[in-house]
């Protein structure tokens, strides 16, 4: 598992200091990170379900909602400690839950 290196607490943004607060099991830091990137997530599973040319129920997109989360927190926040805090944290989570929704679209299509 590669370091984290959050350096300096005052030059990081809201976003990264949502993300340690997870990672560091602070009491509705998850419940808030879930709230603040929910309709990011559910854009990108529409975005990417669009360019694949893949038709999505209503359905279909909570269990990819909930599977990108569930992702998130695997093996206590694993992809967020992968984070390097050298980008944006949306650019970075937009990668990760377009790569989670390929994988998992790609897996009900066969």
């Amino acid at each position: 598992m590669a370091m984290v290196n959050f350096g300096s607490e005052n030059k990081m943004s809201a976003d990264h200091l949502l993300i340690k607060r997870c990672m560091d099991s602070e009491p509705f830091a998850w419940e808030e990170f879930v709230d603040h990137y929910m309709e990011l997530v559910l854009m990108i599973i529409q975005e990417t379900a669009r360019l694949r040319e893949r038709t999505l129920s209503d359905e279909e997109q909570c269990e990819l909602c909930e599977a990108v989360f569930r992702s998130f927190r695997y093996n206590h926040f694993q992809l967020l400690r992968e984070f390097d805090f050298r980008s944006s944290a949306a650019a970075y989570l937009i990668v990760l839950i377009r790569r989670i929704v390929i994988a998992l679209v790609k897996c009900s299509a066969e």
